[in-house]
């Protein structure tokens, strides 16, 4: 007899909070100011802001390594994301 498999693998959800701006001038790389937001549970937390100078070229690709390096910290987090899958 054939079946289907009615078990589901439920993946974790997330949110990822990110803001971008895009100002003529240089800024202080070394200004990590911590803003606070809120969380999708109703509690708040912080988010540190990071300054890239640059060309609009090189800033691109320092936020493209940032957001690989990040992925790299959370590996865990990004295995889930990726290997899970959903079966009906």
């Amino acid at each position: 007899m054939n079946t289907l498999s009615t078990d589901t693998i439920v993946k974790p959800r997330y949110t990822l909070s990110y803001g971008l701006r895009l100002d003529k001038g240089q800024a202080s790389e070394f200004a990590h100011a911590r803003v606070p937001i809120l969380l999708p549970d109703g509690s708040v937390g912080n988010m540190t802001l990071h300054v890239m100078n640059g060309t609009a070229d090189e800033i691109k690709a320092q936020l493209l390594d940032s957001i690989d390096a990040f992925f790299d910290i959370y590996a865990d987090v990004y295995a889930d994301v990726s290997s899970s899958t959903i079966c009906d």
